[in-house]
C-alpha cells in the first residue's frame, strides 16, 4: 500500500511490500532548485496575493467590477497552484492534457505510490485516460509529484481534491499504485485488491449504470469490537457467483464469517476512535456511541464523478486532510479506508442503513 514507510508487523490492512520502481531516476539539479525556489517564495506569494484578490473584489464597482473579478479569479487560481507546487515538486510534463483541454469524458487517474512498480500504467493508458502518480518513497519516478511521506493513500487522495477541487476530472480513480489484480496475498506486493470479475478497466468507464461513483465493497468492519468480514469474491476464484457489481450478488451470503484479529488495525484503543472520528470527521453529526458496521473497498480503490465530490465543500476535506497527516501511519488512514463510500455519499451514510446485506453479527458481538 502507498502510504509511507511499512510497519514492521503485517496485518490485514497493512500496505503491501514494496518495489522499487524499475523506472526511478533522480530528479534533474534544475528541477530540484526550482522546486526549492517555489517552496521558499509560495508563503510569502500567497500571503501578499491574498490581500490583493481580496481589495480587487471589494474595491471594483461599476464597470471595472467585471474585470476585477476576472482578475481575482485567475490570480486566486494561481494561489491554488502554489502549495501543489511547493508541497509536491514539479512534474517533468503535464500527464492530463486530455482533462485540461475540457473533455467532459476525461478520466483521471490518481496514484499513491511509494516504491511500487509502474509498469502497469501504459496498459490502462488511453486519448481519455490520464495518471496522476503522487510519491511518498525515497526515489519517485519521473513526472510524479512528491509528497511528504505521512497519512498514508489517504492523505494522498485528500491532497488530490483539496488542491485540485476547482479543476477535478469530470471521473477521478483513486488507488494506490500496487499492479492491479486479483484477490488479498497478506498484504504483500501480490494484493492487487481486485474481487471477483472486476478489472481495473471496470473503473476507468464513466458512470457505469448511470451511477456517479463505482465501489466494489470487499470487505467489512464492526466497530468498537473490530471484527471482520471479507467478500467471498476476494478469496475464491472459482465462485459460481461472481460479478462486478458493489456488493456480493448473493446478499449477505456473498461474505465470509466474522473474525477478530486482536493485532488486527481496526481492534485499538487509539484515539480517536472510529466512532469518534466518523461522526465527527465523516458524518458530521453527534456520536450516539451505538456500534458501527461499514463496509468499504479493501486497499482504498474506489472511481467518482466530480459533482460527487463536490457535494461536500473545499472546507470538509481540509479538515479531513488536516487529521490525516501527522505521521506516516497514523490511526485515522486506517477509519478513512473504511469510510471512504461516506464521505461522498452523505445521502446514504452507513450509520443510518448498510451499503450491502452483511452476515449476522455474532451475539456477543459490541
Amino acid at each position: 500500500r502507498s502510504t509511507g514507510q511499512p510497519p514492521a508487523r503485517s496485518t490485514e490492512f497493512h500496505p503491501p511490500a514494496r518495489q522499487r520502481a524499475a523506472a526511478s531516476s533522480p530528479r534533474p539539479r534544475p528541477r530540484k532548485a526550482a522546486a526549492a525556489s517555489i517552496a521558499t517564495a509560495a508563503p510569502r506569494l500567497a500571503s501578499t496575493s491574498s490581500v490583493v484578490v481580496h481589495s480587487m473584489r471589494a474595491a471594483a464597482t461599476g464597470p471595472l467590477a467585471a474585470v476585477a473579478a476576472a482578475a481575482s479569479s485567475a490570480l486566486a487560481g494561481l494561489l491554488l497552484l502554489l502549495p501543489r507546487a511547493a508541497e509536491g515538486g514539479l512534474a517533468v510534463a503535464p500527464r492530463c492534457r486530455s482533462i485540461s483541454q475540457g473533455r467532459q469524458d476525461g478520466v483521471e487517474v490518481v496514484l499513491a505510490h511509494y516504491r511500487e512498480d509502474l509498469s502497469w500504467i501504459p496498459d490502462y493508458e488511453s486519448g481519455g485516460v490520464c495518471f496522476t502518480v503522487y510519491s511518498k518513497g525515497p526515489d519517485p519516478p519521473p513526472g510524479a509529484l512528491r509528497l511528504p511521506n505521512v497519512g498514508r493513500e489517504a492523505q494522498t487522495f485528500l491532497h488530490h481534491i483539496v488542491h485540485s477541487y476547482d479543476r477535478l476530472a469530470p471521473w477521478t480513480v483513486f488507488s494506490q499504485a500496487v499492479r492491479p489484480g486479483w484477490g488479498f496475498s497478506g498484504g504483500n506486493s501480490q494484493s492487487g485488491h481486485l474481487s471477483d470479475d472486476v478489472e481495473f478497466s471496470d473503473y476507468l468507464h464513466p458512470r457505469p449504470g448511470g451511477q456517479d461513483s463505482y465501489f466494489v465493497f470487499s470487505a467489512a468492519s464492526h466497530f468498537p469490537a473490530g471484527l471482520q468480514s471479507a467478500r467471498n469474491g476476494m478469496l475464491f476464484k472459482d465462485l459460481l457467483t461472481r460479478s462486478k457489481d458493489p456488493c456480493p450478488i448473493d446478499g449477505a451470503e456473498g461474505w465470509g464469517p466474522w473474525w477478530a484479529d486482536a493485532n488486527h488495525p481496526h481492534v485499538t484503543r487509539a484515539r480517536p476512535s472510529m466512532s469518534e472520528f466518523y461522526h465527527r470527521f465523516i458524518a458530521l453529526d453527534e456520536d450516539d456511541g451505538k456500534p458501527l458496521t461499514l463496509a468499504f473497498p479493501q486497499g482504498a480503490r474506489f472511481a467518482v464523478a466530480r459533482a460527487r465530490v463536490l457535494r461536500r465543500p473545499r472546507r470538509y476535506y481540509e479538515r479531513l486532510l488536516q487529521e490525516v497527516s501527522h505521521g506516516n501511519n497514523p490511526i485515522q488512514g486506517y477509519w478513512m479506508e473504511a469510510a471512504w463510500y461516506d464521505v461522498f455519499h452523505p445521502e446514504a451514510l452507513q450509520s443510518l442503513a448498510p451499503a450491502c446485506a452483511l452476515p449476522p453479527l455474532p451475539p456477543n458481538a459490541s
